[in-house]
């Protein structure tokens, strides 16, 4: 695939994705994970960083930049929230892209990631769903990205699916990043274990056929088929695509969901078909490359399936 050179960027909640991109191919690529206790000066230092690390092996300057951003980001370049690091809310994030004298382009990385999924898979109605610090959500109908009247419609991790759960960081009770992201599924974990359980034990755990890890992959199944089952009475996607760090390493996930959809949903009604992401944990950051290579059209309106 030819195209000019460009330079995506994921922005995540644990770590930072690099890659730059010449006539189509790779020519870096590099995944960085947040410094611990680190302030959000150091943040941005290293983002800047690793962006002219990217810039240098083009060569030269990029043609754009694309940004999978989890902050949410204005018009500006802006951060308006980031709950995950409150520091960053008001910070300009195009400062560390100053330098390289590219256009910046800005897109949720959950939505970006519905896009590169739903490009690949040459599928125009799709949802994703991306399971890991959060619950992100991206929504491709009829060819093209579901953006809403304010630019941010999909946050699919705050569809109320357990209206007694859990209390989620955004104050609603029972939505569904309270229950089956990354930390919700630990913590679930570990009250059955009765031990501390982290993401990667259970990812260990379901491997391994533990029964505790198996009857806590059924719960996230319970919980996004329910989601699912709303999706299919609003915006039918054809497909479900599951990734994110923890939902791409979930061995087994979308066969439970897929099993426990047809319950879940109204009789008769059809329900997508449910996979695991085809770019796994990397669909945001192909998502900004998508970007970068098509432009802000993506963001407008474009068909992108």
């Amino acid at each position: 695939m030819s195209g000019p050179p460009v330079v995506a960027v994921d922005i995540g909640g644990t770590k930072l994705a690099v890659r730059a991109l010449a006539d189509g191919t790779t020519v870096h690529e590099r995944t960085v994970h947040w410094p611990r206790g680190a302030d959000t000066d150091v943040e941005f230092g290293l983002l800047a960083a690793s962006v002219a690390e990217a810039v240098e092996a083009l060569g030269g300057a990029p043609a754009r930049i694309g940004v999978a951003a989890a902050p949410n980001v204005d018009r500006h370049g802006r951060v308006t929230v980031w709950p995950n690091r409150p520091g960053w809310r008001g910070r300009c994030l195009r400062t560390p892209f100053v330098s390289t004298g590219a256009p910046v382009l800005f897109g949720d990385d959950a939505s970006l990631a519905a896009l590169a999924e739903a490009h690949s898979a040459a599928c125009p109605d799709l949802v994703h769903l991306g399971l890991g610090t959060g619950v992100g959500g991206g929504l491709v109908c009829g060819g093209r990205l579901l953006t809403g009247a304010w630019g941010s419609a999909a946050e699919l991790g705050h569809l109320v699916v357990d209206p007694g759960g859990p209390v989620c960081r955004c104050g609603a009770r029972g939505c569904l990043q309270a229950g089956a992201s990354g930390p919700a599924l630990a913590a679930y974990a570990t009250a059955l274990r009765d031990r501390p359980t982290t993401t990667a034990d259970l990812v260990a755990g379901v491997a391994d056929g533990a029964d505790w890890a198996a009857d806590t992959l059924d719960h996230a199944a319970d919980l996004l088929a329910r989601a699912l089952a709303v999706l299919a009475e609003v915006v039918q996607p054809e497909r479900a695509h599951l990734g994110g760090g923890l939902g791409s390493a979930l061995t087994g996930l979308p066969e439970r969901v897929a099993g426990r959809l047809p319950a879940a949903a109204r009789a008769g009604r059809p329900v997508p078909e449910v996979r695991t992401a085809t770019h796994g944990a990397h669909a945001s950051l192909e998502g900004a490359a998508l970007l970068a290579r098509r432009g802000a059209g993506l963001l407008g309106g474009e068909r992108v399936a």
